[in-house]
């Protein structure tokens, strides 16, 4: 029996590690922060195109969507819920008050990365805006590989487009619409290259553009910053591309490292609502306070890593909850 190719987990389990170490040191090392958010997240979106079926028309709608709201939008809800139940125990101790719970709620059912200003402060999602960003660009892959297929690119770019140019002067959407269409494009770009794949040339053509693109461009998705817009797809390609490669080469000489790495990308989803819940909550921080640990920069930040992959492990280990993320 052919052993699985486990590159496309080990490129999960490292975009994850990124992902963290972006948020982590993106604000005292910038060009690490460029470097890393030029491919990063454009990367899962191309990998999640990449594993989507070619489908059989309208009749197995219904049920393909229905799939993809149990794989991202419960996993989301539940992500967002943990923040606020934390914040609800803030405020019984009597550490916070119950502004930030009203806050979360309306921003988890607002679900976007920028909100209007309330009462209650300024609506926003965490690192899960994710979650329902690649619900609404896999839901739309559907409907065009359904009705346009070979056009299925090319207008992906063309409803991504459209919006970078609408979110400039209207920068507000519901349900991570807005982020949905603009990763439209790499979930589309996944899906084709599961039936043309990327010739090695390409491939390093592309990784040459990344690099430039790090020097001379800028791609964050979170914030709508498309600096050069056809640059950064370009950078983000090479980025990615660069990543198979060398997962590619770790999965074939490096094997016990491949499984470590591969492992992470199984659970990342699990290791991306938990960040999100360190990130918000400051757990590592409250946990060196009250047990009175003073650690060197380095040693926090590793330390949060630790934490926010050891709770992904425990909450995989929860009856009925490992379902929602592996």
């Amino acid at each position: 029996m052919k052993e699985r190719d486990i590159t496309f987990d080990i490129m999960k389990g490292i975009g994850i590690l990124l992902m963290i170490t972006c948020h982590f040191f993106g604000w005292n090392h910038p060009y690490l922060a460029k470097s890393i958010s030029s491919f990063h997240m454009p990367m899962f979106f191309i990998v999640a195109g990449y594993f989507s079926k070619s489908f059989a028309g309208w009749d197995a709608a219904k049920g393909v969507v229905k799939r993809y709201a149990l794989r991202l939008v419960i996993p989301f809800v539940f992500a967002q819920l943990l923040v606020v139940g934390w914040e609800v125990v803030m405020c019984v101790l009597g550490k916070e008050g119950w502004k930030e719970v009203v806050r979360g709620i309306f921003s988890m059912i607002w679900a976007d990365v920028y909100g209007p200003a309330t009462p209650w402060g300024q609506l926003s999602l965490g690192v899960t805006w994710f979650l329902m960003a690649l619900f609404v660009s896999k839901t739309l892959l559907f409907v065009l590989v359904s009705r346009l297929k070979g056009w299925a690119v090319p207008v992906s770019f063309v409803f991504a487009i459209a919006v970078i140019l609408l979110h400039k002067v209207f920068p507000y959407s519901i349900w991570c619409i807005s982020l949905g269409l603009t990763a439209l494009p790499f979930v589309t770009i996944g899906w084709w290259l599961r039936n043309h794949p990327a010739p090695l040339w390409m491939m390093l053509v592309a990784i040459l553009g990344w690099l430039i693109a790090i020097k001379y461009s800028e791609l964050d998705m979170y914030c709508f910053t498309w600096r050069h817009y056809p640059l950064d797809v370009i950078g983000a390609l090479g980025g990615t591309s660069f990543l198979f490669l060398f997962s590619k080469l770790i999965a074939n000489h490096l094997k016990p490292v491949g499984k470590a790495f591969a492992y992470l990308g199984v659970i990342s989803l699990a290791i991306m609502c938990m960040h999100n819940f360190e990130l918000a909550s400051h757990l590592g921080n409250r946990i060196c306070a009250l047990v009175g640990v003073e650690l060197p920069l380095w040693g926090w930040f590793l330390w949060r890593y630790v934490l926010t992959i050891g709770l992904a492990i425990g909450l995989i280990h929860i009856p009925g909850v490992k379902k929602l993320f592996v």
